[in-house]
């Protein structure tokens, strides 16, 4: 064990050798000069260095380190107390003098620009170039707020950060692929320590996309030999969610599925055709932009080449990309393929098609944009009952749809009842009842948000009517439109004004229970971990090989300590046993016992009633301990009390069964030994323990003792039971756990209530079954 200890301490003394930097600096030698030096030859000395080195000026690849250490050597010895700290404990440190760390100095360039102005300052607060820079309100308020229709992509670094420069040529050369499919790009200081906070950031550079209102990071240990143009990409690519809202369809069947569920998500369907495995995202960003509205979905192309297709597919390219646009027909209404297929122009369909034909007004969103807000074109509402709706809803199609080709006014269906927008049940009472099977059109008309004017346009729909309607469809709805098209040419008669009641929104995504908690999972892990620079640190040092060793070895030491730890109290127990053992019996002459106090100890007699407690079934699983005596006043019951108050557990009950008051127990127990040899070899004399495991339905002996002395003198019974832990008089006993029956030192009290509580019973003697007779 103590080898142990020794590699364990020897092997985090060496990962510690391993990690630490150690640099021997020496202020007089990076400046040139002595010990006994003026403050006049310090700064003489300082400005001759720091202007040959300043990495603007000089090339070399250990500029910057050089300029950095010239500095630190000045701001110590220009310092009276630094430099006399210097002098009398030859460190420069300030952190209990382990040695050069420039974290403990002051910026380089401020020493230098305090010197020298700005002669020197190529790099400025606002880096040149940047299109946009923002801080920390921008970033709160719009930027972050937004990031799940807009998001952004910021670049950080600092004043002076030369390892800056190529990841920030490299970014600047990016941005206008990335603008040009919807993603923002702009750029910060990190010394904007708030927004610094807010982002999470470790070191410069660094580089952040912002998206569905999380943080994600590239490149933690600020390398910058990582920002290339495909790892970034890369990056990009991973950090906005395309699988968690855009459908990944396998078969046309899916694509046909999806397609005439219209009327289940009351959105339009938008499916990118592509041969890549991961959809382009000049389509995913205007999908995430338009996500409450539009339902996106991917198709690979090789499914076209080897599956029965519907007869749009065929005119699909298998090379380029293509993008389709379904509403409640099964043919697009829509394609965009070849060179039309940029951002610009999936945004501005998706921004014209954002409705059904014949949309359900399921939400505020859907509502404003039927009945939109101070327009001259009214919108029309089909109100009544939703099972006649959907039965005959595509009798109505055919006349929204020239409603919205000839006039450019919507046509929708509002569900009143309580279970939907039971609001609008108020305003349309005198229109409508619950209980009526009809529906009744109406036309509203909003000057404010808040503010409706309806009218009944007094044409209905009941059951037969219905049927007609969809019998003779061209000429019905021809008159119908003709009827409603007064009310986008004449002034209203009769037009009542009313509040615009409230809209519930049932439009949330159709998402499962595990999804949304592991949604929600994931944005608390993002706000708690990923935007909180010392727990990211903390787990990029996690993920290290040195943290995982030094784990792994604290976890090993830990055990074999515990081991030892367990063994020497084991070890204590038993020793103090044994010692109170022998200490308790002292004699007062050469043949007289001498008697302690112990009526503490309880002792209950082993009878009928005492057995049936814990023969039920809902008693406590224990050992009871069983004494045999003849009557009360044996004394072996004072020295079994004396061993007894030596142990302390719970899972042990004591008792002593009197042969005068149970007479037949102990008989009939031996007529229940189920083996023939065991019952031959156990005695049942006064002064036997027997550890009794009732569910179990075995018992283990210790005893009897030999009632002769080594003359062949017969001893009084009691001494039977002081011999058990009397090593010198005990010439013999008979129990089951004995793990070597041939040892020379027979097995003491104690050490067999070790064994009973370890467990380690060799041989019990199985009974059929309690007795229960004991007169």
């Amino acid at each position: 064990m103590h080898l142990i200890k020794y590699i364990f301490i020897y092997f985090l003394l060496y990962l510690s050798n391993l990690s630490a930097k150690t640099n021997d600096f020496n202020p007089y030698e990076v400046l040139g000069l002595t010990r006994t030096a003026s403050d006049k030859e310090i700064r003489q000395a300082y400005k001759k260095l720091a202007r040959y080195w300043h990495p603007d000026k000089n090339s070399e690849p250990n500029a910057h380190e050089q300029f950095t250490k010239i500095n630190a050597a000045y701001e110590i010895l220009s310092d009276s107390i630094k430099r006399q700290n210097y002098d009398d404990y030859g460190t420069t440190s300030q952190d209990n003098h382990r040695g050069f760390n420039t974290n403990h100095f002051r910026d380089p360039y401020d020493i230098f620009r305090a010197h020298f102005g700005n002669d020197f300052n190529f790099f400025h607060e606002s880096p040149s170039g940047a299109k946009k820079l923002i801080h920390s309100r921008e970033f709160l308020n719009n930027i972050l707020p937004n990031s799940d229709k807009k998001p952004y992509i910021i670049f950080g670094s600092t004043n002076f950060c030369l390892h800056c420069r190529e990841p920030l040529i490299i970014f600047r050369s990016l941005e206008k692929q990335f603008n040009d499919v919807g993603i923002s790009t702009a750029e910060f200081n990190i010394n904007d320590q708030r927004l610094s906070n807010e982002l999470g950031i470790l070191n410069a550079p660094s580089l952040c996309v912002i998206s569905q209102h999380r943080v994600y990071h590239f490149n933690d240990n600020g390398k910058s030999n990582q920002y290339t143009e495909t790892n970034i990409k890369e990056f990009v690519r991973k950090s906005i969610p395309i699988q968690r809202h855009i459908k990944i369809l396998r078969t046309p069947d899916d694509l046909l599925s999806i397609i005439s569920s219209y009327n289940e998500t009351n959105r339009i369907h938008a499916i990118l055709i592509t041969k890549q495995k991961t959809p382009t995202l000049k389509f995913v960003i205007p999908c995430l932009q338009h996500l409450s509205r539009i339902q996106c979905a991917v198709l690979n192309s090789s499914v076209i080449m080897t599956n029965q297709i519907p007869s749009f597919l065929t005119q699909v390219s298998t090379i380029t990309d293509t993008v389709l646009l379904f509403k409640e027909d099964k043919n697009p209404i829509a394609v965009i393929k070849d060179n039309d297929l940029t951002f610009v122009n999936i945004q501005k369909l998706f921004e014209s098609n954002q409705l059904l034909h014949l949309p359900t007004i399921t939400s505020s969103n859907v509502f404003n944009l039927v009945c939109q807000t101070n327009s001259a074109k009214p919108c029309f509402l089909i109100i009544g009952d939703s099972f006649l709706f959907e039965q005959y809803r595509s009798s109505f199609l055919f006349l929204a749809k020239q409603l919205f080709q000839q006039y450019g006014s919507y046509m929708a269906y509002l569900d009143s009842s309580s279970t939907k927008q039971i609001s609008f049940s108020q305003i349309f009472s005198s229109i409508y009842h619950p209980n009526d099977k009809k529906l009744v059109i109406v036309v509203i008309r909003r000057w404010f948000d808040d503010t409706i004017e309806l009218v009944n346009t007094e044409v209905e729909f009941d059951e037969n009517s219905l049927n007609e309607l969809k019998r003779n469809n061209i000429n019905i709805v021809a008159d119908i439109e003709a009827n409603l098209k007064l009310y986008l040419t004449i002034r209203w008669q009769n037009a009542k004004k009313f509040t615009l009641p409230t809209i519930f929104d049932f439009d949330e995504r159709d998402e499962n229970i595990f999804t949304k908690i592991n949604n929600q999972i994931q944005d608390k892990w993002n706000y708690w971990f990923e935007r909180n620079p010392y727990c990211r640190s903390l787990s990029g040092y996690v993920l290290t090989y040195q943290f995982w060793l030094v784990f792994l070895s604290i976890i090993i030491y830990l055990w074999y300590t515990k081991q030892d730890f367990d063994k020497n109290i084991n070890n204590n127990i038993k020793q103090t046993r044994r010692s109170q053992s022998s200490s308790t019996t002292i004699y007062k002459k050469s043949n007289e016992i001498y008697r302690e106090p112990i009526n503490t100890v309880k002792l209950d007699e082993f009878n009928e009633s005492f057995l049936q407690n814990y023969t039920n079934s809902n008693a406590p699983n224990v050992i009871i301990l069983l004494l045999i005596a003849n009557t009360q006043d044996d004394s072996c019951i004072v020295h079994f009390r004396r061993q007894i108050s030596l142990i302390n557990d719970s899972r042990m009950i004591f008792t002593v069964l009197y042969r005068k008051n149970s007479p037949r127990w102990l008989n009939e127990l031996y007529a229940n030994i189920e083996d023939d040899q065991n019952r031959h070899l156990v005695r049942f004399v006064t002064s036997t323990v027997l550890a009794l495991y009732i569910r179990r339905k075995f018992f283990v002996p210790y005893g009897p003792l030999s009632n002769k002395n080594d003359n062949d003198e017969v001893l009084d019974e009691t001494g039977a039971f002081i011999g058990m832990d009397n090593y010198h008089n005990r010439s013999s006993s008979i129990s089951s756990t004995d793990s070597i029956e041939s040892t020379t030192d027979p097995l003491s009290f104690s050490d067999w209530i070790d064994l009973l509580f370890d467990g380690n019973i060799r041989t019990p003697i199985s009974v059929t079954e309690w007795p229960m007779i004991f007169r």
